[in-house]
Formats: structure tokens, sequence, C-alpha cells
């Protein structure tokens, strides 16, 4: 099953501590080692001394704060030291660190340290949960070409988007979100091959939506909900086959009805609410078997929408939330399939002039 970033995020909580790590850190280290670790790491003995070097020079940047306890030279840092893991090279004996996470601790302030640049092999580096992590993101950042993943998010983190993550080629998943990031999105992140998946919600960011972002590949996951962009939603995004695309909470414009359509199968989340979307409803097409839909989550509301609700919205299997209260929408609310009878009333409320089931029926006069 395709684990997304979202469910990292938020099924994270689900296992019980164990006595070192919180329920967050187990979670999504075990997601990440799916992405990338072998089982070879647990045989490794000590660092390479490179590495070593590194990791205190980041320990001794924070002040050796509580959370680095285990950071000490009389241990294998391998084995011994709090969420670094280590790989076997291919065809040596050698370990190098290829896992890293600080998280959780108010303790820990300042920028993240340009020393991370010095750890080469790393393929995962996630600073998480940290409110007193200020600065931009750093350059040195950009040293580290076999990064499969990096997670920079719920921090305190300022500053643009740097154009030096454009050297990560390597990289599957990237989540900056809920830190203080401004400017524009910048167009390199859509020619990134090897991404997968994008999480910039919860900052500061502005302008539009690049164009570039319409040759993400399939199954991609795009979030970027709670910002300040503005502008229509470009039409090439309608080229991509989407997994997962929340663009809530914004200022956008204009269409996005071609964000739907019989192509979009993979499709399992869509909330754009929260913009100044304005088009017809009328007409959009999804998937025509309930076999091949997969939408779990659709919020349209708080925009500008209009025209009818179709009928293939009722006949969804699995979604379980949906909302498009607070537009301009009119007509019966259709009853094919009996998916929409089952939300409340206010998942259509403030329309223009929706009526039936779950809202008053329809007046016998209405067209």
């Amino acid at each position: 099953m395709k684990i997304t970033i979202h469910q990292a995020k938020t099924q994270i909580k689900t296992l019980p501590p164990p006595p070192t790590m919180s329920s967050q850190h187990i979670l999504l280290l075990l997601f990440l080692l799916l992405l990338s670790l072998h089982p070879s790491l647990s045989s490794a003995k000590r660092c390479h001394p490179d590495d070593e070097r590194a990791l205190l020079q980041i320990k001794a940047h924070f002040n050796n704060a509580e959370f680095f306890k285990t950071w000490t030279p009389q241990t294998a840092c391998c084995r011994k030291w709090t969420l670094v893991y280590c790989k076997r090279l291919p065809n040596s004996k050698i370990f190098r660190v290829n896992f890293l996470e600080i998280s959780g601790e108010e303790g820990i302030n300042g920028e993240i340290p340009s020393a991370v640049g010095d750890l080469p092999y790393l393929e995962i580096l996630i600073f998480r949960l940290l409110p007193n992590l200020t600065g931009p993101i750093p350059s040195a950042i950009g040293k580290l070409t076999r990064l499969q993943s990096l997670f920079l998010f719920s921090n305190n983190l300022t500053g643009s988007i740097p154009p030096f993550l454009s050297r990560l080629s390597n990289v599957s998943y990237i989540d900056l979100s809920n830190n203080r990031l401004t400017g524009q999105i910048p167009s390199f992140l859509g020619h990134i091959s090897t991404l997968q998946g994008i999480d910039l919600s919860q900052n500061q960011l502005t302008g539009p939506i690049p164009p570039s972002f319409g040759l993400l590949g399939d199954d991609f996951q795009l979030f970027a909900s709670d910002n300040k962009l503005s502008g229509p939603i470009p039409r090439s995004l309608g080229q991509v086959r989407f997994n997962t695309l929340v663009l809530g909470g914004n200022q956008l414009t204009g269409d996005a009805s071609f964000l739907f359509g019989k192509d979009k199968q993979s499709l399992t989340r869509l909330i754009l609410s929260g913009n100044r979307l304005s088009f017809n409803l009328t007409n959009t097409v999804m998937s025509g078997s309930e076999r091949e839909a997969e939408l779990l989550e659709l919020d349209l509301s708080h925009n500008m929408i209009y025209g009818q609700l179709p009928t293939w919205l009722g006949h969804l299997p699995f979604i379980y939330d949906f909302n498009v209260s607070y537009n301009q929408l009119c007509g019966p609310i259709p009853t094919e399939g009996g998916t929409l009878q089952k939300y409340d009333a206010s998942a259509f409320s403030h329309n223009k002039c929706l009526c039936g089931a779950p809202l008053p029926p329809c007046k016998s006069t209405l067209n």
C-alpha cells in the first residue's frame, strides 16, 4: 500500500512510544526506512571518522542540547546515537551515515548548521518540530546529492525556497511545511524528475503556481495550502494524474474544471477550498467506474463555483470528506448512488439554490 506524506505525518501518532523515541519518531522512521535503508545498517560498529566529525560539529553548533546526550565519541554513532543510522557501502565494509533526524526539542536554537553538508552519503535528512530552529535553508544542503527525502517541517525557517535544491537530483520527497518561508514557488521544482511529493503548506508563499508543475509525474502528491498564492491554476496541471492535490486557503482565481477527468483514477484528495475559483461544475467528469474511482476527499467550499452538482458525485464509493458549501451552486442534489445523502446539510449550505436531501426539498417549480 502506498504511504503518502500526509499519512506519514498524521498516522505517526498511533504507535505507543518506545523508551527513547516519541511515537512520531518511530512511524516516520519506519516509513522512511522502507524508502532507502537496508538490513546491513544494524551490523555497523563505528562511525566513519568524517561522519563522526560532522555530527559532533552539529552537536556543538546547538550547544550540546539535551537531544544530543547520546552523541559521544566513546560510543558508535551508527548504533548508539539518537536518530543516526548508517548504511554499508556496496562491495565494502565501510559504513556511512545515511539517516539523520533532529526533532522535537525547544532547547535546539539557531540555524541549521553548514556541517550537515559534510555528510555526503545522507539519503534522509529530517529537522522537524523545532520551534526555535530559525534562519534560511542553508546552501550546504545542496551538497547532499544522494538525498532522497528532505523533511524540514514545523520549524521556524525563513527566507525563500532556495535554487540550490535543484541539485538534489535523487530526491523523492521534500517537506518544507509549517515554516515562515516567503517568496514565490520556484519553477525548478517541476523539473526534478525524481520528485514524487512536495509539501509547501502553511508558509507565506506568494505569487502563482508555476506552469512547470504540469511536468510532475503520475501519482504526485502536492500540498500548497494555507499560503498567499494567487492567480489562476495553470492549465498544465490538468495533464498531471495527481494522487493528492491540496491548494486550499489561498487566493487562487479562475477555472479549475480541468483538474477533473476520466483519467484521474488515482486522485484520492482534491482540496480547493478557501480560494476565489469560479467555474461551472455541471459538466465535470471523473472515472466512470466505481471500481476505478479512488477519491476520498473533495472540498470545494468557500469559492464562487456555479452550476449543478454532477451525478457522478453520488457514485463515489469510498469518499469520506465532502464539502461544497459557500458557493453559487443550484439545482437538486443528486440522489443516484446515495453517497451525497450521507452528509450533513452543512456540506451543501450557503449556495444559491441547492435543494433536496439533506437540504429542504426542491420546489416543484424549479427547473
